[in-house]
């Protein structure tokens, strides 16, 4: 699974299972330290690198940790298979025993375990659990597999903010020495930030920073980092150092300099700059994974063409498997726009206008709940600047949108309102939360309409991808696989969102002329059921209820 929440699914459908048929089988969803660590309530929101520093200096001492070596009892928990993290953290809780390292207990008898992907690709996080539970015996299914691409393992980022914290933390512990060299550093990153305009980003190259005389200096800032958040700790408070964080980042990206595949980003964003360790490397990282297990099944309703899938992610023996369309055609209504199109640098005011009025009339015929995906939030934001929301409400719609930015607190409970309402429109970007991985089962979405082909917006990050693809693939599968595909990708799993079973009713407008030169690519059911429109006939097209 890609995401903590998703790890969750396998275990909810197999508790339905097990309900039914009885069959005695113990299964858990796996989480990290941070979501289940008793210990670390006392000191408030912790990240994860903070949660296991904690561990690794409380452990000996934590009364929950103790008591889970002490006491620990795997019928307790056995008995309320299959397991969700949060059942695993409740029984635990309620026993005042270590949710974190029970969950690790049972995993040494457990016959199947969902978790995230960096458990199994990420060989750094792999040794907590695969002595645990060997994966030379385990079968690898990967949901949602088309994620695979943009797996990015060494990536870390620090921002300007990290930086100036850094400095003030070197001062207030009195290291004169480490404030030069961090001051100094503060105004090369600054210098960049200054230089850069709202939301460009440039590539930039770690050495450029720091010299080979300064090194070590990152490794003095790192131990007073570590210091500090040792101090931190013994008085109660958040072990947090942005000194420790700004030596590990810079030390990992001096190691990586030079390395093919990997890429340096600064990007702006409004008033910060974040400076970002990039790793392009999926193919050769995840090709030496698979070998690991005894056997890997890949899913996803977006895996085609799965040739393409297949050499991104590092594959070389495989067998495929194709289902058809599950889908009744009768619930179905798809079609593809022949007048309007996102593309280019900016959304014209002609056609911006255009499209909000291709939106109003499909509202209008459909009256159900719908979502609008976009291509961008740049795309988003011009509709809502000609006035779609405003339309939207006209017609007695309630209008929920995803923003830039928003917590998934906020995210949540923006989803929660969508889905119990029955005349509503969900404004959201392609690719986003809302977009790929949400579930809207029966009438909670029946209605979708796309804006544009979600395809990377031209930065340097782009360009260095399309560049380093081409030099694996050659120039047009390089475009092919690094460009085109996840666009069509991301838009496909849009569409998704709104069938969830083979009896769900739907109706798609693919808003982009362009989607026609991509329709080889697009689902199946898109290629045997769309039918080319005009915006002016939207007043005319069925709805399936």
């Amino acid at each position: 699974m890609r995401t903590g929440n998703e790890t969750d699914r396998p275990i909810e459908e197999l508790k339905i299972i097990v309900e039914k048929t009885r069959v005695d089988v113990l299964a858990l969803s796996y989480r990290g330290k941070k979501d289940m660590c008793l210990l670390s309530r006392r000191y408030g929101e912790l990240d994860y690198s903070e949660v296991s520093y904690l561990c690794s200096q409380k452990r000996r001492e934590c009364p929950y940790y103790v008591n889970f070596l002490e006491n620990f009892d795997y019928s307790i928990f056995r008995e309320h298979s299959p397991l969700l993290y949060s059942d695993i953290y409740g029984i635990a809780e309620k026993e005042e025993i270590c949710p974190y390292y029970a969950q690790r207990a049972l995993l040494e008898i457990a016959d199947l375990v969902a978790l995230s992907y960096n458990y199994v690709v990420d060989s750094r996080l792999e040794w907590s659990i695969r002595r645990l539970f060997p994966y030379n015996r385990a079968i690898l299914v990967v949901d949602e597999a088309h994620n695979l691409q943009n797996i990015e393992l060494n990536s870390e980022r620090i921002t300007l903010g990290t930086v100036k914290r850094a400095l003030k933390e070197a001062e207030e512990w009195d290291a004169p020495a480490i404030a030069d060299f961090v001051s100094d550093l503060r105004d090369k990153v600054d210098k960049l930030f200054r230089a850069l305009a709202d939301e460009e980003d440039i590539a930039f190259t770690p050495s450029e920073f720091i010299a080979p005389s300064e090194y070590d200096m990152l490794d003095r800032a790192k131990a007073l980092g570590e210091f500090i958040r040792r101090k931190m700790l013994e008085e109660g408070k958040r072990p947090r150092s942005s000194l420790y964080r700004l030596a590990i980042f810079w030390k990992k990206a001096l190691e990586l300099e030079g390395l093919e595949g990997i890429a340096f980003i600064a990007e702006k964003e409004r008033d910060n700059l974040r400076l970002n360790i990039w790793d392009m490397r999926s193919a050769q990282i995840l090709a030496s994974r698979w070998p690991v297990f005894k056997r890997c099944i890949f899913c996803s309703g977006t895996l085609e063409p799965i040739d393409a899938f297949a050499e991104v992610v590092g594959l070389d023996d495989y067998y495929p498997i194709k289902v058809p369309p599950i889908y009744n055609p009768r619930n179905l209504r798809i079609y593809l726009l022949s007048d309007v199109s996102t593309k280019g640098e900016e959304l014209s005011e002609k056609m911006a206008a255009r499209y909000v009025e291709a939106i109003v009339k499909f509202l209008k015929k459909v009256n159900v709940n719908t979502a609008v995906f976009t291509a961008s939030y740049r795309v988003q934001e011009r509709l809502v600047w000609s006035g779609l929301k405003e339309k939207i409400k006209d017609l007695e719609y309630s209008v929920f949108e995803e923003s830039r930015g928003m917590t998934g607190l906020k995210a949540r409970q923006t989803l929660e309102s969508f889905k119990k309402s029955r005349k509503a429109v969900l404004i959201a970007p392609m690719g986003g939360r809302f977009a790929e991985g949400a579930d809207f089962p029966g009438e909670q979405l029946q209605a979708i309409f796309l804006v544009g082909i979600p395809f990377e917006k031209p930065t340097t990050r782009t360009q260095l991808y399309l560049d380093y693809y081409s030099k694996l693939y050659g120039k047009e599968k390089g475009r092919l696989y690094g460009y085109t595909i996840p666009a069509i990708k991301r838009a496909a799993q849009a569409l998704g969102r709104a069938l969830r079973s083979p009896d769900d009713k739907a109706i798609f407008v693919l808003g982009d002329k362009r989607y026609k030169k991509y329709m080889n690519l697009l689902p199946e059911y898109v290629k045997k059921w769309s039918r080319e429109i005009g915006t002016k006939d939207i007043d005319y097209i069925s709805t399936p209820w």
